[in-house]
């Protein structure tokens, strides 16, 4: 084997960094669907979801989300997203990171019905299910 194909082999300290981001982005990601219980101990959706702990869930998938971008945003900008593995990761990145800005909205949305008082209006019933 030729000595520089062999350094070619060896990650650069990018790629290494990355790999840390990546590893550490999972752990967080992990921790935080521990902690996001959405569904009761039989596998449904609670009577009454706790409008506290789903606007504390939209907020951990914001700041998930922004660490994503981030992620992606600085592999984006590296020398190494000219290479053909390297696009298919920057592919993966830009999945996820729209895919993750898409959570928190829905947490947002779930805390705002979990509260929706019955008669009120809501964003999602609109007004004339009021009038009706």
């Amino acid at each position: 084997m030729r000595p520089d194909f062999q350094r070619d082999l060896i990650p650069s300290a990018e790629v290494l960094q990355l790999i840390g981001a990546l590893n550490a982005m999972k752990d967080e990601l992990l921790n935080a669907a521990q902690q996001w219980e959405l569904l009761d101990e039989n596998g449904h959706v609670p009577a009454t979801p706790s409008y506290t702990a789903l606007l504390q869930h939209a907020t951990d998938a914001q700041n998930l989300s922004r660490d994503v971008l981030r992620l992606t945003a600085d592999f984006a900008r590296s020398p190494h997203h000219t290479t053909r593995a390297s696009s298919t990761v920057l592919k993966r990145l830009g999945t996820a990171a729209t895919m993750s800005s898409h959570a928190a909205p829905h947490f947002t949305e779930s805390a705002e019905c979990a509260l929706a008082l019955p008669g009120l209006p809501t964003r999602s019933t609109g007004t004339t299910s009021r009038i009706a």
